[in-house]
C-alpha cells in the first residue's frame, strides 16, 4: 500500500483513523476512543498500536481547537483538558519516521471536501462543517489559508445578533448558536409543539412539522456565508458535516438569501456544493499529511 496515508478525526469522546489512498477512498478504518483524562502521550501510544502494521508514507491529524502547524502543537482545546501544549507532530514522527501533519479539524475536513468533491477546480473556497458545532475553513488561491495566527475561519463564531442566543463559546448571537447542534434544538423546542423522540437533527430532518426550524437555520448560516462571500468573493462554498444531511431543508433557505442580496455580482457564479457526508476529517487529515511531505 505504497503512497497510503493515514488521517485521524481527534474527538472529545473517540477519534476516527483510517487508512487513505491517493485520491481520497478510505480502504481501512478504525475508531479509537480519545479518553483526554489519559493524557496525550497515552492516545499516542494506543493510536500507534493500531497502525503499527499498515504500509503508509504519513499522518495527518484534526484536532479541534487551536493548533501550531508548524510545530504541531495543540494551543487551546475546549474538550481535550491537559492536552495544551504537547507536539503530536514530534511524539508521532519519532516513533513513525514519517512525515507528520497536524492542523485544526475543521481545516482538514475542508481540505477533504476541497480536493476530493471539488477536485481542486475552484481556487477560492468557504468551507463549513456543521455538526456539534459550526467550524470553517477557507482556501485562497488553491491553498489553505490559516491567517496571521492559524485562526483564520471560525466561521461559526461570527456574530449575527449582538443580543442573540449564548453561544457555547460565551459570546451572544454567533452563527453556531443558531446552526450547532444545541443552537437546532433550542429553535425546535422554541418553534414545535410536538418533539420527535430521541431530539436530534437527524430526527428533526424526517419531522415534517420541523419546517420552521430548518428555515431559521438555513436562513442564519446564509446571512453569514452571505457577509463571507461579499468579503471574499469565492467562486464556492462548501457544505460538510452531519447536519448537512438535511439537504434542501437547510440549502433551501441559504439558496434564498443568496437569491436576496443587492450586490449581485459576488453571488451570480458562486457554486453552492454539498457532498454527500463521510468522513472528511480523516479524509483531509490524511490528503493535508501528503502535501506536507
Amino acid at each position: 500500500m505504497k503512497n497510503f496515508s493515514v488521517g485521524m478525526d481527534v474527538g472529545g469522546t473517540f477519534t476516527k483513523i483510517g487508512l487513505v489512498d491517493p485520491k481520497g477512498h478510505v480502504v481501512r478504518s478504525v475508531e479509537l476512543p480519545t479518553n483526554p483524562s489519559a493524557g496525550p502521550l497515552s492516545f499516542v501510544r494506543r493510536a500507534m498500536e493500531i497502525i503499527r502494521d499498515w504500509k503508509f508514507d504519513s499522518v495527518g491529524l484534526g484536532l479541534a481547537g487551536g493548533v501550531d502547524a508548524e510545530t504541531g502543537t495543540l494551543l487551546f482545546v475546549p474538550n481535550l483538558k491537559g492536552w495544551t501544549g504537547f507536539s503530536f507532530k514530534k511524539a508521532f514522527s519519532k516513533s513513525l519516521g514519517v512525515s507528520v501533519h497536524v492542523d485544526n479539524d475543521a481545516n482538514v475536513a475542508v481540505w477533504g471536501g476541497y480536493v476530493v468533491a471539488l477536485k481542486k477546480i475552484p481556487r477560492t473556497v468557504i468551507g463549513v462543517t456543521l455538526g456539534t458545532g459550526v467550524g470553517g475553513g477557507l482556501v485562497i488561491d488553491g491553498v489553505l489559508h490559516r491567517g496571521a495566527t492559524g485562526s483564520a475561519g471560525e466561521i461559526g463564531h461570527m456574530t449575527l445578533e449582538l443580543d442573540g442566543p449564548l453561544c457555547h463559546c460565551g459570546r451572544r448571537g454567533c452563527l453556531e448558536a443558531y446552526a450547532g447542534t444545541a443552537g437546532i434544538l433550542r429553535l425546535a423546542r422554541a418553534k414545535m409543539k410536538r418533539l420527535p423522540s430521541p431530539l436530534t437533527p437527524k430526527a428533526l430532518a424526517a419531522d415534517r412539522t420541523a419546517g420552521p426550524v430548518w428555515n431559521e437555520v438555513g436562513t442564519r448560516l446564509g446571512q453569514g456565508l452571505a457577509s463571507l462571500i461579499l468579503v471574499l468573493n469565492p467562486d464556492a462554498v462548501l457544505i460538510l458535516g452531519g447536519v448537512a444531511r438535511a439537504g434542501d431543508l437547510v440549502l433551501g433557505p441559504v439558496r434564498r438569501v443568496f437569491a436576496a442580496q443587492p450586490f449581485r455580482e459576488p453571488f451570480r457564479k458562486v457554486v453552492l456544493a454539498a457532498p454527500l457526508d463521510r468522513d472528511w476529517g480523516v479524509v483531509g487529515a490524511a490528503l493535508l499529511s501528503r502535501e506536507r511531505r
